[in-house]
């Protein structure tokens, strides 16, 4: 996979030069332009990868591991014309925390689990946070490009990105998915204008409920289980009046928190289901 500065991604952008694909030059994330689009996915907790010189020091578990990341949440966007896909465990760093806080070097900054097995160099945490720069750097460029296209197609100048993160919900015990209370699809929309965005905030929730799983009728929640996070909070804030993050909570019905096997039908029929009330609500408001 071809990798690209900053300043690239910014060039090839300005000039329209659509389709282009590949990876940032420290490995961030992987993105895919494939169109000119005034919306986009962003998957920033599907990526699992620590640098090889962290292994030795590294103390949480594999399985531990496996239950906070978002494993597979990459494929709800793989449709849409715009992705950016986070490559690095939250683990090492997470981008969806203030720079000060990205770096879990306390058990209370990662669900209670001791990450470090010994405490990290200066130079070990300066890699890190320069990959955690050069992400946000990169959702500045694409945040900025989705409103210029959003506003030159239709004038009103809104544009999404559709946020995408799964979350536990069988900590405390093992139980079927339709029997626990929370939301299997939680929308947090804390960071979002709701003056200009309410309408649309209320039409993606009814898009929402139209998908089932196992025949099952699903719950869906604004800002019951999370709000939004630090990416949400900060693009939102670059582009108040014209860009909606929709930060889009999965309750892990797909996979077994324990194991890690995913549940293909369930995963597969939600995939499907969640593109099309995508597609939808874009096909509405564009």
């Amino acid at each position: 996979m071809k990798h690209y500065t900053l300043d690239e991604i910014k060039e090839k952008l300005q000039q329209n030069e659509l389709p282009f694909s590949g990876m940032t030059e420290l490995g961030s994330a992987r993105f895919v332009f494939s169109e000119p689009a005034g919306y986009a996915g962003t998957a920033i907790h599907s990526g699992g990868r620590i640098r090889d010189n962290l292994k030795d020091k590294l103390q949480v578990s594999p399985e531990d591991r496996f239950r906070e990341e978002d494993p597979g949440t990459e494929r709800f966007i793989e449709e849409l014309p715009i992705q950016i896909v986070a490559l690095d465990s939250r683990f090492e760093y997470d981008v969806n925390r203030a720079e000060e806080k990205a770096i879990p070097v306390t058990p209370e900054m990662a669900w209670g689990l001791t990450v470090w097995n010994s405490p990290l160099t200066a130079e070990e945490i300066a890699i890190s946070l320069a990959k955690y720069r050069e992400f946000h750097q990169l959702m500045d460029l694409v945040s900025a490009y989705l409103v210029q296209q959003a506003g030159g197609k239709n004038g009103r100048g809104r544009a999404f990105i559709f946020d995408l993160h799964s979350y536990c919900y069988q900590r405390e015990q093992r139980e079927l998915w339709y029997e626990n209370p929370k939301p299997v699809i939680n929308l947090g929309t804390e960071a979002i204008n709701e003056v200009v965005f309410r309408d649309l905030i209320d039409d993606f929730l009814q898009k929402l409920k139209v998908i089932r799983a196992e025949g099952r009728v699903i719950t869906v929640a604004e800002n019951e289980v999370f709000k939004g996070g630090y990416l949400a909070r900060r693009l939102s804030a670059l582009h108040h009046d014209t860009l909606a993050v929709f930060a889009i909570e999965f309750k892990k019905i797909f996979i077994d928190e324990w194991s890690g096997e995913f549940n293909l039908p369930v995963f597969e029929e939600l995939l499907e289901q969640f593109g099309s009330a995508v597609a939808d609500f874009m096909k509405d408001n564009l």
